[in-house]
C-alpha cells in the first residue's frame, strides 16, 4: 500500500511545531532564573583599570574557598601537546609537570590514538584492545601510581565506529560499550584499592559530537540520534554502578560524568537574550535523561572581556538541568574544561584596555575570573586546558597541515594554551596555580 506525502499545510504545521519546540528550553531557562532569583554578577563593561597582580588574585579566589581545599577543585589537563621539554616519555613528562606545580587533579586522555596523543620520546605497545588495556600499559601505570588524589579520563571505546549511536544504539554497541567500561572500572577498583584515589571517566563536548554527527542530516533524524547518545551514556553509567557493585572496592572509587558544552546563561536569558547553535541543546534533550554521577561543563565561551562572569550562570543553567539522585547529590558539577589562549587577545577590541600587548597577562585575568565563577558556582573539580600547549597557529588540529611530524611546535607557532611555554617559561597563570597551592601548604591566612 502507498501513502500520499504529506501536504504543504502539515509540512508548515510541523514546521512550526519543531520552531516552538527548540524554543521551549530557553523559556524554561528563563522561568528558573526568574523563580530563583539567581542572577549572575554584571560582566565588567571595561574590564580592570590597573593589571591584576598574582598575590591580590590568590586572596580574591582564597576567600571563596569557604572552608573548601583548591587543591580538592583544581586540577590540569594534559594531551597532544606540541612540545617537550625533557627526554622523559612524553605522557609522564606532563604529568610530573602538573605535580611540580603543586596540582593533585590531573586529566589525560584514554584513547586509541594514545600514540599520536602523547609522542614525544614513547615506545607505546601495539594493538592495546581496549580502555583497560590501555589503562595497564606501563606508562599510565607510572601516571596513576603518582600522588593525584584524583585522575579525570576522557575516554572513548576502542573498536567503535565514529558517532556509533546516531542512529540508535544497536544491541552489539551497547554490550561493546557496557563491556569496556565495566571491565575497565573494575581494574581501576581492584588495581588501585585502598589508594584514596578517584577516577572520573568521561565523554568530549558532547554538543560538538553532535553538531559534527548530524551535519547535512535531514531534521527528522535527530530525535534518534539524541536517544542514542543517551542511551551511549546511560549505558556507560549502568557498567561502572555494576562494577561499584561487584567489586565493593574501599579506599578508590570511580565516578562517571556527563560532559556538554554549549550551554546558556541564565542572566541572559532573563535578560531575553536568545542562545541558538542551531540545533537543539545536549543540556536540554539528553542530561533531563541520564542519571550520571557527575555533569561537566567544557566552557570555550567564557574567555572574552565581559563574558568570564557568565559562566556562573552557564554553570547554574547545567545544574538546574541535571538530575541530583545518584551518590553526590547535588553536589555534581563539574568544569571539566576551560581556558584562554593567548592569541585570542591580540587584537586590540578583542582585549582588555589594560591589557592591550600583554596577551599572557589577560589571559591570566580572565582565567582568574572564570576560577572565582566556577567557585561561586560550587563545582566539585575544575580543570585548566591545559599544562603544554596543544593548538598552533597554522592549523596544527588537522592532520596533514601542521608541522612535519616529529617536529616540535616554538612559542610563535602555539595560540596560548599553556602553563608552561617551550622553552620552560611561565606564564602568569602558572604563578598564580602554583601560589594558590602553596598558601595552602603553608597555612597561610588571607
Amino acid at each position: 500500500m502507498t501513502h500520499a506525502g504529506p501536504s504543504n499545510l502539515e509540512k508548515m504545521i510541523c514546521s512550526t511545531m519543531k520552531a516552538l519546540r527548540s524554543h521551549l528550553p530557553y523559556l524554561a531557562g528563563f522561568l528558573f532564573a526568574a523563580s530563583t532569583g539567581f542572577t549572575d554578577n554584571a560582566p565588567s563593561e571595561a574590564g580592570p583599570k590597573t593589571k591584576l597582580a598574582v598575590d591580590d588574585a590568590v586572596s580574591e579566589t582564597r576567600a571563596l574557598l569557604n572552608g573548601r581545599k583548591i587543591s580538592d577543585v583544581l586540577g590540569v589537563t594534559h594531551v597532544n601537546g606540541k612540545y617537550a621539554i625533557t627526554e622523559k616519555p612524553f605522557l609522564i613528562e606532563g604529568a610530573e609537570a602538573v605535580q611540580t606545580l603543586g596540582s593533585r587533579i590531573l586529566k589525560v586522555w584514554l584513547y586509541s590514538i594514545y600514540e599520536k596523543q602523547y609522542p614525544w620520546h614513547s615506545t607505546w605497545p601495539k594493538d592495546v584492545p581496549d580502555l583497560e588495556g590501555l589503562a595497564k600499559t606501563p606508562y599510565y601505570e607510572e601516571v596513576f601510581a603518582m600522588p593525584f588524589h584524583t585522575l579525570v579520563l576522557e575516554t572513548a571505546e576502542f573498536g567503535m565506529r565514529q558517532y556509533f549511536w546516531q542512529h540508535g544504539l544497536s544491541d552489539a554497541d551497547r554490550q561493546n560499550v557496557y563491556d569496556q567500561n565495566y571491565r575497565l572500572t573494575k581494574h581501576l577498583l581492584t588495581r588501585y584499592r585502598g589508594t584514596g584515589k578517584t577516577f572520573v571517566l568521561q565523554n568530549w563536548e558532547a554538543d560538538n559530537v553532535m553538531k559534527f554527527a548530524l551535519k547535512d542530516t535531514n531534521p527528522e533524524t535527530w530525535d534518534t540520534a539524541y536517544q542514542g547518545m543517551c542511551d551511549w551514556i546511560n549505558t556507560r553509567q549502568s557498567a561502572i554502578e555494576k562494577a561499584r557493585r561487584d567489586c565493593a572496592a574501599e579506599g578508590v572509587q570511580v565516578l562517571h560524568a556527563f560532559e556538554v558544552n554549549f550551554v546558556p546563561s541564565t542572566q541572559e536569558l532573563a535578560a531575553g537574550k536568545r542562545y541558538d547553535k542551531g540545533k537543539p541543546l545536549v543540556v536540554d534533550t539528553v542530561v533531563p535523561k541520564t542519571h550520571c554521577d557527575l555533569y561537566s561543563l567544557s566552557s570555550w565561551e567564557t574567555w572574552a572581556p565581559g563574558k568570564e562572569d557568565s559562566l556562573l550562570g552557564r554553570l547554574k543553567y547545567l545544574a538546574s538541568k541535571a538530575p541530583h539522585d545518584g551518590i553526590l547529590g547535588e553536589n555534581n558539577l563539574m568544569l571539566g574544561e576551560f581556558g584562554a589562549q593567548e592569541s585570542d587577545f591580540e587584537k586590540i577590541q578583542k582585549n582588555y584596555p589594560v591589557y592591550n600587548g600583554d596577551t599572557s597577562g589577560a589571559a591570566f585575568y580572565a582565567l582568574h575570573r572564570m576560577v572565582d565563577a566556577s567557585l561561586r558556582a560550587g563545582v566539585r573539580y575544575m580543570i585548566h586546558w591545559q599544562i603544554y600547549d596543544n593548538d598552533l597557529r597554522m592549523g596544527g588540529k588537522y592532520e596533514g597541515k601542521g608541522l612535519p611530524p616529529g617536529v616540535m611546535a616554538t612559542a610563535e607557532q602555539c595560540v596560548g594554551n599553556w602553563l608552561i611555554r617551550p622553552d620552560g617559561s611561565r606564564v602568569p597563570t602558572y604563578d598564580y596555580f602554583k601560589a594558590l597551592f602553596d598558601a595552602e601548604k603553608s597555612g597561610t591566612q588571607r
